[in-house]
């Protein structure tokens, strides 16, 4: 599939965190699928992995509630109801994923293989939903707030990454750097030295 959309900023933090989430998930669901329900470390790998990209895809949708929000309801009102539909939506789905994740956790041996098996099959599932969501943000609403206030971004960057706390900036972090290409690195750490004491 190819873009006519214009390329984004060196540095953009939604840009940054959508292949951050994008990591999340492939790497969770790739887990899901080679987990050896034998085998209890293999399993406890998978469900860190899980607490860890759920951990991100809500710490993102937090980020997004406090100060996205009132940008979109004030530069793009009429994409709004859809946005918070794909949010209720993926939280529903991050539940009900924590939920098969607890039965995997504690299943007997006759049991978690099946389990790992629907987990894996409702991950990917979510997973293809989501990416769709994090397009329509990417080519519908990051434009629309880049052309309107796109001065306010970079202020926007620094108070985003300043409202993580260290040890949760860390699990962010973990997929932030290795999704993002040098110039976006850069930037990340630019911010980064702005906002850490």
């Amino acid at each position: 599939m190819s873009s006519t959309a214009e390329p984004a900023t060196p540095w953009d933090v939604s840009r940054a965190m959508h292949k951050a989430i994008r990591l999340a998930l492939f790497r969770v669901t790739v887990l899901a699928g080679a987990a050896d329900a034998g085998d209890d470390d293999s399993v406890d790998r998978l469900l860190g992995e899980w607490r860890d990209a759920a951990f991100v895809l809500r710490g993102h949708h937090g980020h997004e509630d406090e100060f996205w929000d009132p940008l979109i309801t004030l530069h793009a009102p009429d994409l709004r109801d859809d946005l918070e539909a794909a949010h209720r939506l993926a939280d529903a789905s991050l539940a009900d994923l924590d939920r098969l994740a607890i039965k995997v956790a504690h299943g007997g041996a006759d049991r978690r293989d099946g389990l790992l098996q629907l987990f894996h099959l409702d991950l990917a599932a979510f997973t293809a939903v989501y990416l769709d969501h994090l397009r329509v943000e990417e080519d519908e609403v990051l434009p629309r707030l880049e052309a309107r206030i796109g001065a306010e971004l970079d202020a926007l960057t620094v108070s985003i990454l300043g409202s993580v706390p260290p040890a949760e900036l860390d699990v962010f972090l973990r997929y932030l750097i290795p999704s993002i290409n040098p110039a976006e690195r850069h930037g990340l750490l630019s911010s980064l030295e702005v906002v850490l004491p």
